[in-house]
């Protein structure tokens, strides 16, 4: 065999074996973008099918040990749930396994003539993964054997004591890939953060709907967050200066409407489980600022808002096992909006602005994770939280009042990038399902120039509020 030869041999296999870890997603999106003829699914298979979104996706299954596929070959799944199959009100009945897989918030909408879904579209499943910091973080910790702990003040610690999300060694990383209880699950879940290292958006548009489907009122704002320490993409590298007893800062400032508008917020989450976060709200019509505690943020971030204050960024109440119990209670399927947001917007909005006439979902493996209030004395009795077996971040989420009935609803979908694995937000739906009300909020991610636009006066709400 000549030299030639040999060298074109390993240059297939190489090529061959770095397919293989997304070839399921690729070859089905194939299909279905065939299917539907739709530039924004044959956009969207291109961004899957580039070389360093298919090794990326291929370096995490190895460091896993599976992925969305593999996952799902060991479900019987129903022979009719497959990509093209449209459910609306029409046909819903006929499909009684429907029940196991879509959430009750949406399989009620979609009988209802009132309904905030109108209609959901499957689409292939995808493989999600998250950037190469993230993969050498949690590469390293398993090298070294850095298995953390919970103390009993509920702070995450490594072996040697230090705080695991404020060690630049250990702070990027995913504490526990094979999360074997509730605990563990909530830690790989903050861990996750937002899926990247400093967000922008630019705007967020929110939509806040009465319960016949009107739009009450639309607010306009901007959102920054940064990961504080163990940063290994996005400048500053590292630890953040003066950040050491904190790991995340999320800042809030409101444009319109004129009543609302200058309101800006800053809440920075604090490490150890017996320190609050520094949390304080600036409000314009008062002139002043308000430091909040842990029961403000159980409040509506402001009028008509389903969001409180502990669901901004989708969940940051603080880990306190006093307060909750945390309980893995099965790994399963759902169907839940795709992260396709970087190329194209999963759900199609009508003119009502308060609802959606079209929206696509996926079958995804989760575990899921039931947060109890222990005490009675929270806002949600249950928070019951689907996360991602591939992307330790939440899929969608039921939340129950203290009495047990149903509440909230919380799915998003994000903007997330294939060929780096890095992930902003594209829209979110939050539905009451007491009184019916409805926010839809829609989000323009900033990808650009993020380590320089970001900088510590956005954390400091003094200074945040005159910028």
């Amino acid at each position: 065999m000549t030299k030639k030869r040999v060298w074109m041999l390993v240059l297939i296999s190489l090529v061959f074996e770095a397919h293989a870890g997304s070839s399921n997603a690729i070859d089905n999106w194939t299909n279905f973008s065939q299917l539907t003829g739709k530039p924004e699914h044959q956009k969207w298979l291109q961004a899957i099918s580039d070389p360093r979104a298919i090794s990326l996706a291929k370096r995490w299954k190895t460091l896993r040990g599976f992925d969305a596929y593999d996952l799902l070959a060991k479900h019987d799944i129903p022979g009719e749930l497959k990509p093209g199959l449209v459910l609306n009100k029409e046909n819903v009945a006929n499909y009684p396994w429907l029940k196991d897989y879509l959430p009750r918030d949406y399989l009620n909408s979609l009988k209802s003539d009132t309904g905030f879904v109108k209609q959901i579209t499957i689409v292939p499943t995808n493989t999600y993964y998250m950037n190469e910091g993230v993969l050498k973080a949690t590469l390293a910790i398993q090298g070294k054997n850095l298995t953390p702990t919970t103390d009993d003040k509920s702070t995450l610690v490594n072996p040697d004591g230090s705080a695991t999300l404020l060690n630049d060694e250990t702070a990027s990383a995913i504490p526990y890939l094979d999360p074997k209880n509730g605990l563990q699950l909530n830690w790989s879940f903050i861990a996750h953060g937002v899926g990247t290292e400093t967000l922008i958006f630019d705007p967020m548009i929110s939509n806040s709907c009465d319960a016949k489907g009107s739009l009450d009122v639309q607010y306009k704002g901007l959102i920054w967050w940064q990961k504080f320490h163990g940063r290994q993409s996005i400048e500053p590298l590292g630890s953040i200066d003066d950040k050491d007893d904190l790991i995340e800062g999320g800042s809030l400032y409101v444009v319109s409407p004129n009543d609302v508008s200058g309101i800006a917020a800053v809440r920075q989450r604090a490490a150890l489980g017996s320190k609050t976060d520094d949390f304080k709200i600036f409000i314009p019509s008062m002139r002043r600022t308000r430091v909040l505690s842990g029961n403000d943020a159980q409040d509506p971030m402001y009028y008509g808002l389903e969001v409180t204050w502990d669901d901004w960024r989708a969940y940051w109440a603080k880990t306190d096992t006093a307060t909750f119990e945390y309980k893995m209670l099965a790994d399963r399927l759902i169907l839940s909006s795709p992260e396709t947001g970087y190329i194209y917007r999963s759900a199609t909005m009508a003119e009502s602005q308060c609802a959606w006439t079209n929206m696509e979902m996926e079958l995804r493996p989760v575990w899921v994770l039931e947060i109890t209030d222990k005490k009675g004395k929270y806002q949600y009795k249950k928070r019951t939280i689907y996360i991602d077996q591939e992307m330790y971040y939440a899929q969608y989420q039921e939340m129950s009042d203290q009495r047990g009935s149903p509440f909230r609803s919380w799915d998003d979908s994000r903007s997330w990038r294939p060929f780096d694995g890095d992930a902003q937000w594209d829209h979110i739906t939050v539905h009451n399902e007491f009184n019916n009300r409805l926010n839809i909020i829609t989000i323009t991610p900033d990808w650009d120039d993020r380590g320089e636009k970001v900088t510590e006066e956005y954390f400091d709400v003094d200074q945040l509020r005159d910028l």
